[in-house]
C-alpha cells in the first residue's frame, strides 16, 4: 500500500549550462516537505522534473540527491518528542528511454532504499506492448526481489509515451494483470478523467481495499471527484488515495490542505482553493488565441525563483521556456496571485515562505 495524500514531483533545479545545481535541488525538497506539513511524498525524477530531458547519469544523481534528503529530513523530524510525525516517503522514478537504462535505474532505487519506484512503461522507447508484462514479470520482479522494502507504481501519462509506442496509454487489460503482481501497488494518473476512472475501476475490483491505490496526476480532477466517484459507483469512500500536483513544488501547503478539504468533503473550502489553483494555471498560459500555450514547468521555476527558492529559472532543452516580455509579465502576475492567496486561504495552511 502507498502512503496516501499529497504526492509533489520534484522540479530539477539547472544552471544555464544545463547541470544540476545540487544546493538548490536539496532545498526544494525541503520546501516541499515544510517539516512535515507539506508533501507526504516526493516523486524524483518525474515529468515535472524533465526526466526525459535529462542524461541517464542525472536522472540518478537526482534519485541520490532526493533519497539522501528525505532520510535527512526524516530523521530530524522524527526526533522531535512534541508531535507525532509520519515520515514522508521518497518515489524514484526509473524510467529511462531504454529498458537497460530503466532496470540501471531501478537497481539503484534499490540500493538507495527508495520508498517506491515509479516505472511509466509506455515511455521506453524499446519496450514493445507486447513485452510490457513479461517485463515486470521477469526483469522489474528479479530485481526487486529481495528488496521489501521496494513497491512499483505504475505512470500513465499520453504525454511522456514513445513516439514508438503502439498506443498512448497503458491499456486497461495490462493494468489489470499488474496490479495483481504483490509488487505493484499503485498507478499514477496523469489522464482525462475517463481514463482515471477506468483505473479506479481497476482498484475497485481488487480483493483488498488496499491493494493497488489510484493517485490522480491530473490535479484539477479532484474538484470533480464527487462527479466521478458517482459515475464509477462509488459514493461512501475515497476511491483514490492521493494526488500529485506539480504546482505544490510552490504551494505545498496550500495543495495538501486541498488533499484534505477532498478527504473532509468540505465543498466551501474545495471550491475556494479551485479558484485559487485555475487563477495560477491561468497565469501558466502564454500567448493569445492559437498560439496560446501552456509553459507550467517554467512557470514553476520563475516561480520559485521570484521567491528565492532556487537561484536559477532555467529548464532543459525541449521544455517550452519563457521569454524576457512572458518572464516579466509572469512576475507582475505572481505578485497580484500572492496577494489574492493571502487574502483569501487559512494562514495555517500558507507556505512559509508565504506568511
Amino acid at each position: 500500500m502507498s502512503k496516501t495524500g499529497l504526492n509533489v514531483p520534484i522540479i530539477t533545479v539547472l544552471d544555464d549550462a544545463g547541470e544540476i545545481i545540487e544546493s538548490d535541488q536539496r532545498q526544494v525538497i525541503h520546501h516541499v516537505i515544510q517539516d512535515g506539513y507539506g508533501a507526504n511524498s516526493v516523486f524524483l525524477s518525474g515529468t515535472t522534473g524533465e526526466f526525459d530531458k535529462l542524461s541517464n547519469r542525472q536522472r540518478q544523481r537526482l534519485l541520490e540527491i532526493g533519497c539522501e534528503e528525505v532520510r535527512r529530513i526524516n530523521q530530524r523530524l522524527s526526533c522531535d518528542d512534541n508531535r507525532a510525525y509520519v515520515p514522508v516517503e521518497a518515489w524514484a522514478g526509473v524510467t529511462a528511454p531504454t529498458k537497460a537504462e530503466t532496470l540501471d535505474n531501478l537497481v539503484l532505487a534499490v540500493q538507495l532504499k527508495a520508498d517506491m519506484a515509479v516505472i511509466a512503461p509506455m515511455a521506453i522507447d524499446d519496450l514493445r506492448l507486447g513485452e510490457v508484462v513479461s517485463f515486470f514479470e521477469r526483469e522489474v520482479a528479479a530485481i526487486i526481489h529481495d528488496a521489501e522494502f521496494l513497491t512499483i507504481a505504475l505512470y500513465d501519462n499520453p504525454d511522456i509515451a514513445s513516439d514508438r509506442a503502439a498506443v498512448r496509454h497503458i491499456p486497461i487489460a495490462i493494468v489489470e494483470t499488474l496490479s495483481r503482481l504483490p509488487f505493484v501497488v499503485c498507478l499514477k494518473a496523469s489522464t482525462s478523467r475517463d481514463v482515471l476512472q477506468q483505473h479506479m475501476r481497476v482498484s475497485l475490483m481488487n480483493a483488498a481495499s488496499d491493494a493497488f491505490d489510484v493517485y490522480v496526476g491530473n490535479a484539477a480532477l479532484i474538484f470533480e471527484l464527487e462527479d466521478i466517484q458517482r459515475e464509477v459507483g462509488v459514493d461512501d469512500r475515497m476511491a483514490l488515495s492521493g494526488v500529485v500536483s506539480g504546482p505544490a513544488n510552490l504551494l505545498p501547503c496550500e495543495w495538501r490542505a486541498t488533499w484534505q478539504a477532498v478527504v473532509d468533503r468540505d465543498a466551501t473550502l474545495l471550491k475556494r482553493y479551485q479558484q485559487i489553483f485555475a487563477r495560477f494555471d491561468d497565469l501558466c498560459f502564454f500567448g493569445q488565441g492559437s498560439k496560446r500555450i501552456a509553459k507550467g514547468i517554467a512557470a514553476i521555476k520563475r516561480a520559485m525563483y521570484k521567491q528565492h527558492l532556487i537561484s536559477s529559472p532555467c529548464v532543459s532543452p525541449g521544455t517550452p521556456a519563457l521569454s524576457g516580455d512572458e518572464a516579466k509579465r509572469f512576475d507582475d502576475d505572481l505578485a497580484a496571485f500572492f496577494e489574492e492567496l493571502r487574502s483569501g486561504a487559512n494562514r495555517t495552511s500558507l507556505s512559509l515562505y508565504s506568511v
